[in-house]
């Protein structure tokens, strides 16, 4: 070991150093592990849980649609029940863990007696609910002495609302549970100059019987400090910290009865944890159709419950958006679905998945998950549907108002509904009611009882007394039902309050005179009034009153006013119940001016009410309102027309600052159609789309529509365009125009197919022109086939939903193998290499460097899209995981928002289908969040590629200065700083620079302006960017025309183009028939009006000439039936009848009638020779010839004159019958010689 240690001599050196250290952590591990004596602050320390994020105002609601439903709707409006559950939000465990030395929870201060402490929950977990009626230990839950009849009649449904805003604007909500405690992330990007503005709200069921009594809020272990329901936070975050916790906790007392009618009293508390952090500001939407929505938080999961009678055939069409500070640079990786029972699939930005119970189940459960990539941080989303194929029964509860106006409240199925009736609403206190069951089952059901406040009622219909009380008075009505084997409960809770309402009035300058503004308000409730503008005050001084009004109010007094600020984030008192006050603005944007008044009556019961006024700047008239329908447009009266709007501010260079969206919340897009507003329907980038439906005239064919457009942006500043539409009166399947189709495959090198002409029709989707017009789907009634076609085998093309709901199309083939001649990449990038460097140089090497496609897919691979396989014709998911078919509208960039099923060609119409690779971003469009992490410097539509590379200067190992596009990661050494827009014919132009020659962005359309030429019939259109000039002849469309039927006018018509006008003389139009026909009073005659001027037109007059129709006449002119207007029958002509045609006269009007029959049918009007019938061969039974020659045989033998006969041949002169017939020997005493056989 010596001479070990003297050759190693380092080795005893190491061994004392470690020694040492083992001596030292002897002593200072246990010190590390000593704990400090304070009680932990649960609320700290425990993940906060039972979020529910709501709409503003809204309470918590079933989950199924997405939206809460308010409660405690006053008059007979009601709410069906709803659970204090919604969208769940929890925190990670991983964020929860050593918030001590991560957090700035140090240390809790000593608290003064007179505050308020936290509540210590133990062990509990917070959200769990805590019974206060709980026994002494030992004792089982619940075991407190009291009855049933003591305790409340029904659980108590009453939650607390905190009401938060987003940038100082946008509202977000979220609800807690009686002694729960719920949390919520608030980030710094959210705070409006480092303040988080709040309401707090009671909301439930038995709200309107509970108040708040206390609001306390606390910064970490801080001390707790009073608040008010309605201010606004100081939130900051510590240097160095992650996050910073500020606790919210409110105390409320509620007022319930139990099954005895005795009052039953409690006190409530709940905790809201707002977390402050400096994370990323991106939440994942859902929505569905019809009107679901969730919001999922990053690194978060929410809860829905869809029934199944809310969807389509159960066909769950969705779509996810970004939301957001981060939204723009968010992407999505991945994206898939799966069920308990087993399916799965991928999903997109939008799409359906057809949902549906495992057999023998009512629900199933549907996992979404999402991940996302933004500023190199991975995000996910869970969303948990939960599909509901269940019972469907409702109680309807119908009440009477002043004993005759039915009113009715739905209930579902153990669930609770509420409704408030006052006390001026029904006679002498009696409540008249009806019960029923409605729904899908209730044909199964059958109601088995019914009790009011305990005490047993009708289950059919019948009276109850309320009583008035201080505060007003509850009642509950339960119900129970069974259907089939099973036993459901209905609860109804009817508050019967005094009728008390607060009228705030004021007055605004408006058009240079006053205009008084009145608000009416509701005990507990708030009303939003219309902005005033400060151009419609004197330096913003608004003076107010406030009155009581109500039959009930005469002894209810105004006791104090408060108005929050959004400006000053300040709350200041007012005079009452009248006084003035100067409204602000939120800087430069709307201010919100909320009015809390309370009031009180001579018995003790309280009262609140809010008025929220926003105050608003007056901006200048420049913002500008795009649509793709021009002034004199001819629309189809009836049909659904699409009709799409862009509105935007410029600033000083004419650069678009501001985009106004439908959807904005300072902002205002309206749109109305002859005086009523058209509800939105979706957006394709900024672009927003509604749905027109003009409606049909009482009489004629053409009428005038008025379509008005008003957008206002966020600082006020706004613009108008009213347009005056031509509606044409069509049935469905009638052709109103004709439009144009192609199929653009140009981004696989494959070209452009068309176009062909279609025929637009009536009220036909562009579902159906595709199916009809590529692969020649016969429609049926009304729409038929298509007269021209792409003739695409339907074998090989495929669709998604059904030509009339949620169609998309899936792939396409010509029957020729497309999918095998595309010019793309598939497989994997891996098969070019690991690295960037690598995969972009395979790229080059594979398409060529510098080519159009090379670019295209070097911007896909940046863009992180994921390479896919082929199949033989070309469809979703082909080539890359965003390739697809998509739709525009005009042949360029616009792609509706609606899917095909929902959208209308009109005439004049281009309709390309173009296929895509990368989710929309190759051919002018695409998706926030879905494959653009870098962006695209190239576009590729009709056949025509468009490169705008986006540079970033670089230094090079030379020294030398690059320029690098930001999207491609094509190296260049031109940064093109000297540009100007040249012509590039076919009506477009670009940007080029002048230095290197290359063209700059995306060749756009010509941006014309267009000035009439004098003393011609032509226009001259000039491009405002390169210059190009054309000149063109008007279109002239008709405005009006004075002329008449017989008098000759004045035409002015209107250019469609350059909006020049014109007059010029119009002559006498003439009479137009309107192609109706009447008929006369004398029942013999018609005749048809002018279309114009309604007189009889002469010429037209005309008597009925019926022809055989059925068992009737039928005037084939006017196509009336002869039985319509005549009682009469056919009177026979014999001289002009036959066995097989009658011809005579009615007996009662007299006109011509005749009658075809098979031969022989009339066998009175035989025409009878020699005993044989002349039209239909019958025999004569009754015919006996004449044996003696000439004799009087009417005729028929030689000689015989008597009848009139022939008298024998030609020849015979007074001989007798025939040509040998002496006169003196033929005939018989009637047929002497001398005058027989002249024939």
């Amino acid at each position: 070991m010596k001479k070990f240690l003297e050759r190693y001599p380092w080795v005893q050196q190491a061994g004392c150093g470690v020694l040492i250290c083992a001596l030292l952590l002897s002593i200072c591990l246990p010190l590390m592990g000593m704990r400090s004596v304070e009680p932990d602050n649960p609320i700290l320390q425990a993940a906060p849980q039972e979020i529910t994020v709501l709409q503003a105002g809204q309470a918590p609601g079933h989950a199924g649609n997405g939206e809460a439903e308010s409660t405690g709707t006053a008059g007979s409006g009601g709410s069906a029940d709803s659970e204090l559950t919604g969208e769940q939000e929890q925190f990670d465990p991983e964020e929860t863990e050593n918030q001590t030395e991560q957090g700035q929870d140090t240390q809790p201060e000593q608290q003064p007696e007179s505050k308020p402490q936290q509540e210590v929950l133990a062990d509990a977990a917070i959200g769990t609910n805590t019974d206060s009626n709980k026994g002494d230990e030992g004792e089982e839950a619940g075991d407190t002495g009291e009855t049933d009849e003591d305790l409340p009649e029904t659980e108590l449904d009453l939650g607390a609302l905190l009401t938060w805003y987003k940038y100082g604007s946008q509202a977000s909500s979220m609800v807690c549970a009686p002694g729960d405690s719920v949390g919520k992330r608030v980030l710094l990007a959210q705070l409006d100059r480092g303040r988080l503005r709040y309401e707090l709200n009671l909301t439930g069921l038995d709200a309107e019987d509970a108040k708040i009594t206390g609001v306390q809020v606390a910064v970490g272990n801080g001390v707790s400090q009073e608040a008010e329901t309605r201010g606004v936070l100081d939130m900051t975050l510590p240097d160095g910290a992650e996050f910073q916790n500020y606790i919210l906790t409110v105390q409320a007392h509620a007022v319930q009865k139990n099954q005895k009618g005795e009052t039953v009293e409690t006190d409530v508390n709940f905790a809201f944890v707002l977390r402050l952090e400096s994370g990323i500001d991106l939440d994942l939407q859902l929505t569905w159709q019809p009107n679901g929505q969730a919001t999922c938080p990053a690194n978060g999961s929410v809860n829905r419950t869809v029934k199944s009678d809310t969807l389509t055939d159960g066909n769950f069409a969705y779509a996810l958006t970004f939301l957001g500070e981060n939204a723009d640079d968010a992407v999505i990786r991945t994206a898939e679905y799966w069920a308990t029972d087993g399916e799965r699939g991928t999903l997109s930005e939008s799409g359906e998945i057809q949902m549906a119970a495992a057999d023998g189940k009512d629900t199933e459960t549907y996992y979404l998950a999402v991940t996302a990539e933004v500023l190199g941080q991975t995000i996910s989303y869970t969303f948990v549907v939960t599909y509901e194929d269940g019972l469907d029964l409702q109680l309807q509860f119908t009440w009477y108002e002043k004993s005759v106006t039915a009113q009715t409240v739905l209930c579902d199925a153990d669930k609770r509904a509420a409704l408030t009736i006052k006390h001026n609403q029904i006679n002498n206190s009696e409540l008249l009611y009806k019960l029923g069951l409605t729904g899908r089952s209730a044909q199964d059901a059958q109601i088995t009882s019914a009790s009011f406040n305990g005490a047993a009622m009708s289950t059919d219909s019948g009276s109850a007394r309320l009583e008035s009380a201080e505060n007003g008075a509850t009642y509950t009505v339960l119900v129970t039902a069974k259907v089939k084997e099973r036993t459901v409960n209905f609860t109804v809770t009817i508050r019967y309050q005094s009728d008390v309402r607060m009228e705030m009035s004021y007055t605004v300058v408006e058009d240079g005179a006053q205009k008084p503004c009145v608000l009416t308000c509701e005990n507990k409730k708030t009303v939003n009034a219309d902005p005033v503008y400060d151009d419609q005050l004197t330096d913003g001084l608004l003076s107010y009153t406030f009155a009581i009004r109500g039959e009930e109010a005469s002894d209810v007094t105004i006791q104090s006013v408060r108005c929050y600020q959004s400006g000053s984030f300040k709350t200041i008192t007012l005079p009452a119940p009248s006084g003035s006050v100067t409204l602000l603005l939120n800087e430069d944007k709307t201010g919100d001016n909320t009015f809390t008044v309370t009031a009180a009556s001579s018995g003790g019961d309280s009262y609140t009410f809010v008025f929220n006024v926003p105050y608003k700047h007056r901006g200048e008239n420049k913002v500008q309102i795009e649509t793709n329908l021009r002034d004199g447009a001819t629309v189809t009266n009836g049909q659904e027309v699409n009709l799409t709007v862009e509105a935007w501010t410029e600033d000083a260079a004419g650069n678009r600052v501001s985009h106004i969206l439908a959807t904005g919340t300072e902002t205002k897009l309206t749109v109305q159609l002859d005086g009523k507003d058209v509800q939105f329907e979706s957006t394709s980038g900024y672009v927003q789309q509604y749905l027109l439906v003009p409606e049909n005239l009482d009489e004629g064919d053409r009428n005038e529509h008025t379509l008005y457009i008003y957008a206002e942006d966020e600082k006020g500043n706004y613009g108008e365009l009213t347009l005056k539409l031509i509606g044409k009166r069509t049935e469905a399947g009638q052709k109103i125009g004709t439009a144009n189709i192609y199929i653009d495959m140009s981004v696989l090198g494959l070209g452009v197919r068309g176009p062909i002409s279609y025929d637009v029709l009536s009220k036909e989707p562009v579902s159906y022109v595709i199916a009809k017009a590529v692969w020649d789907y016969d429609a049926g009634d009304p729409f038929g086939t298509a007269a021209n076609s792409f003739h695409w085998p339907a074998s090989r093309c495929a669709n998604n939903g059904t030509l009339d709901i949620g169609f998309y199309l899936q792939t396409m083939d010509d029957g020729s193998g497309l999918g095998s001649r595309a010019n793309a990449l598939s497989g994997d990038w891996s098969q070019f290499g690991s690295t960037e460097e690598e995969i972009l140089a395979g790229i080059d090497s594979r398409f060529g460097a510098g080519t159009d496609e090379a670019i295209l897919w070097r911007c896909i691979y940046r863009n992180g899209i994921p390479l896919s396989g082929t199949s033989t014709g070309i469809g979703e998911f082909d080539y890359t995981m965003g390739s697809g078919w998509m739709y525009s509208i005009g042949g360029a960039d616009f792609y509706p928002g609606s899917p095909m099923s929902g959208y209308y060609l009109q005439d004049g119409d281009t309709l390309t289908l173009r296929y895509t690779l990368a989710y929309g971003w190759d051919v002018g469009t695409g998706e926030s969040g879905y494959g653009n992490s870098v962006g695209y410097c190239i576009t590729c539509m009709n056949g025509s590629w468009s490169v705008h590379h986006s540079y970033e200067t670089v230094t090079a190992e030379d020294g030398t200065t690059k320029y690098v596009c930001r999207s491609c990661g094509m190296v260049e050494g031109c940064p093109h700083e000297n540009k100007e827009y040249q012509d590039q014919g076919g009506g477009m132009c670009v940007q080029v620079c002048k230095d290197c020659g290359e063209k700059i962005g995306v060749p756009r359309e010509h941006e014309l302006e267009y000035t009439a030429d004098e003393g011609a019939d032509t226009h001259t259109a000039k491009c405002k960017n390169c210059g190009f000039t054309e000149q063109s002849p008007h279109e002239w469309t008709e405005l009006t025309d004075t002329a008449t039927c017989t008098e000759a006018g004045v035409k002015t018509c209107k250019c469609e183009i350059c909006d020049a006008q014109k007059e010029e003389e119009s002559p006498a139009t003439g009479h137009k028939p309107q192609n109706v026909w009447i008929v006369d009073d004398d029942h013999k005659h018609h005749y048809q009006e002018c279309q114009i001027c309604h007189k009889k037109l002469e010429d037209t007059y005309g008597e009925h000439h019926y022809v055989p129709y059925g068992d009737d006449w039928k005037c084939d002119v006017c196509s009336q039936l002869h039985i319509f207007e005549c009682d009469g029958t056919l009177v026979p002509d014999a001289a002009q009848s036959t066995c097989s045609h009658l011809v005579g006269y009615c007996s009662d009007c007299g006109l011509l009638l005749e009658k075809f029959g098979a031969l022989g049918e009339f066998a009175d009007y035989h025409t009878f020779r020699e005993g044989v019938c002349t039209t239909c061969g019958a025999i004569d039974q009754t015919y006996t010839p004449d044996p003696t020659p000439g004799g009087d045989d009417g005729g028929n033998t030689p000689g015989g004159d008597d009848g009139g006969g022939s008298g024998g041949n030609p020849g015979g002169d007074g001989d007798g019958g025939d040509d040998s017939g002496g006169g003196d020997t033929g005939g018989d005493d009637s047929g002497a010689g001398d005058t027989g056989g002249e024939g």
